[in-house]
């Protein structure tokens, strides 16, 4: 049901989240002088609130917060026919919009605690790249969107030679400092839709969406020649093997395709490091 809720408001523009919540206090608010003042309605306001504020973000839930306080004056004073003094409605009015600034903060303060309990539980915490865990997912949904809709995705599995030497002859700070170098390139050079990962120690990791062979081998030469440079200019005797699969259709399991490409990585360690060696997936 809540996954359902996340789809639909996510697949929304902020502003039309922002007009239904608008839309919806009115009708609260029509619906609260409807029924009297026997009964009390206040809980209901809450709902484009907090809806507003999740999903379109604060500035959103603090205008309908503001919304719903003046709707709910409205209503009392229609409701009501009067009050004895002018400043009482006011007074409850500012009352409300403070209760429902509060609800909203707290909301607002428990998902960006969700967000970042998400963020640290994806992320590698040397580099910030995608971890091996969230790096698997996004494997898994984009073999799922290829089998529905037939197009290229290339994959890549990255091993810095020599890394190990590095640490040994310079210091683990200094390791460190080269894997985010690396790290920061790949950033930096791939695409939105593109998930870079650091796998663990010193290998790494892309899925690159709707990229076929030949793109992906201008790609993987740039980023030895590049970061080669980068490695000579800062005294890092490091070079980079590279191995990677374009799959255009008959898409093994997620742990196959990961096997396929972590082997072909090896078969370029095996062969004198240093080099690139691109496939087509030609399972049959």
């Amino acid at each position: 049901m809540l996954k359902n809720l996340d789809f639909f408001f996510d697949s929304l523009p902020p502003k039309y989240t922002l007009l239904g919540m608008f839309l919806g206090t009115l009708s609260l608010g029509f619906i609260d002088f409807s029924i009297g003042p026997e009964l009390s309605f206040s809980v209901f306001y809450l709902g484009p609130i907090m809806l507003a504020g999740w999903y379109a973000g604060k500035n959103a839930g603090i205008i309908i917060a503001c919304l719903s306080g003046l709707t709910w004056m409205i209503a009392d004073i229609a409701i009501s026919g009067g009050y004895s003094s002018f400043y009482i409605p006011l007074w409850n009015t500012f009352s409300r919009l403070g209760f429902f600034l509060i609800i909203l903060y707290l909301l607002l303060t428990i998902k960006e605690k969700l967000l970042l309990e998400a963020s640290l539980a994806d992320t590698d915490t040397l580099t910030g790249l995608a971890n091996r865990r969230f790096f698997l997912e996004q494997l898994e949904r984009e073999q799922i969107r290829v089998n529905r809709y037939p197009e290229p995705f290339t994959m890549a599995y990255i091993d810095l030679d020599n890394f190990k030497y590095i640490n040994d002859s310079f210091g683990h700070d200094i390791g460190d400092n080269l894997l985010i170098t690396v790290a920061n390139y790949l950033k930096d050079n791939t695409r939105a839709t593109d998930t870079a990962a650091r796998l663990g120690g010193d290998e790494f990791a892309i899925l690159f969406p709707h990229l076929d062979n030949k793109e992906a081998q201008k790609f993987f030469k740039d980023l030895q020649e590049v970061l080669g440079n980068i490695m000579n200019n800062n005294g890092w005797p490091v070079t980079f093997s590279i191995g990677a699969i374009t799959f255009y259709h008959n898409i093994p399991a997620v742990r196959e395709s990961i096997k396929a490409v972590d082997d072909l990585m090896y078969e370029v360690k095996k062969s004198g490091k240093n080099n690139i060696r691109l496939l087509k997936w030609s399972a049959s």
